[in-house]
């Protein structure tokens, strides 16, 4: 039986994460909803949803931002104590097609026994649904080997924890989930991607910008997570450095081009720069966890 448990977290969610709950509560058999000390309103949301599948979801408050990693952990305790086959971690501002578990599932049980038995995690086609549209065409696999994704969608078979452990707390936010599948390519676990099966998830505040000279589009993310990410991009990359990943030789080359579209285009630049020097010298300082 492939009794499926689903996370999701949250902190100060908007009206996306009703899309997200909806989406997903009738393709899982468990919901565990992580909030990390979200404002008032946004509680009453969360409740409102929890007292309309009562007997199906549970709801855990967490007091402070606890960060993306430990709501994780939180909820994959729960959901391993009850006894669930499968986690699916979900971000909060994702939503999911109405069969895109069963198409995970379907892809995976067509896989012959033999390779079957190395892939512990699934993800979904990312779709942003701004910039993307479906590709539709029957020439393309039903699945691909990858060698990391992103943690929304991410469908896991509950074996994997005692296999590699759980989320790294020390990290916060951010690279949370690269970090936890280079340790599955370390013990050559398999990860595949399912085409069918389709995630709807923006990737920050995308915004564009355009000159005389350049055109380009920049995720605007804030200076607080600027840090973050170059802090533990810079780690990430050390710890894994005899890894052949093609994610992380990827993300070097994205870094750069990131610096220089905050540099060219984005508001609030100078704090952004400053905090992305003081997620590097944090980094060379071994310093980890929330930011004081």
């Amino acid at each position: 039986m492939n009794k499926v448990a689903c996370i999701i977290v949250s902190y100060n969610p908007d009206e996306g994460i009703k899309k997200c709950f909806n989406s997903l509560i009738n393709q899982v058999d468990r919901m565990f909803i992580i909030d990390n000390g979200s404002k008032e309103e946004a509680i009453k949301v969360l409740n409102e949803l929890k007292n309309s599948y009562v007997d199906k979801v549970k709801l855990i408050l967490n007091n402070d931002n606890l960060g993306i990693a430990t709501a994780l952990n939180i909820g994959v305790k729960e959901a391993l104590k009850e006894g669930y086959s499968w986690v699916i971690t979900m971000d909060q501002d994702s939503k999911a097609n109405d069969n895109m578990i069963e198409k995970m599932f379907e892809v995976y049980q067509g896989i012959s026994s033999e390779e079957r038995k190395d892939i512990l995690s699934i993800f979904p086609n990312f779709v942003d649904e701004r910039v993307q549209s479906i590709e539709k065409n029957s020439e393309i696999k039903a699945y691909e080997y990858v060698d990391a994704e992103i943690t929304s969608g991410n469908l896991l078979k509950s074996e994997v924890f005692d296999k590699v452990g759980l989320f790294d707390d020390s990290l916060f936010i951010d690279l949370v989930d690269t970090d936890f599948c280079m340790r599955l390519n370390e013990r050559n676990i398999k990860m595949i991607k399912v085409r069918d099966a389709i995630l709807y998830h923006n990737l920050g505040e995308s915004q564009a910008v355009k000159s005389a000279f350049l055109k380009f589009n920049t995720s605007n993310h804030s200076a607080i997570r600027r840090y973050y990410m170059t802090r533990n991009r810079f780690y990430t990359w050390e710890k894994y450095k005899d890894l052949n990943s093609f994610t992380l030789n990827r993300d070097k080359m994205i870094f750069k081009k990131e610096f220089l579209k905050v540099v060219l285009g984005e508001k609030d630049k100078v704090n952004k720069i400053k905090m992305i020097f003081k997620g590097y010298r944090d980094y060379k300082k071994g310093i980890r966890g929330k930011l004081k």
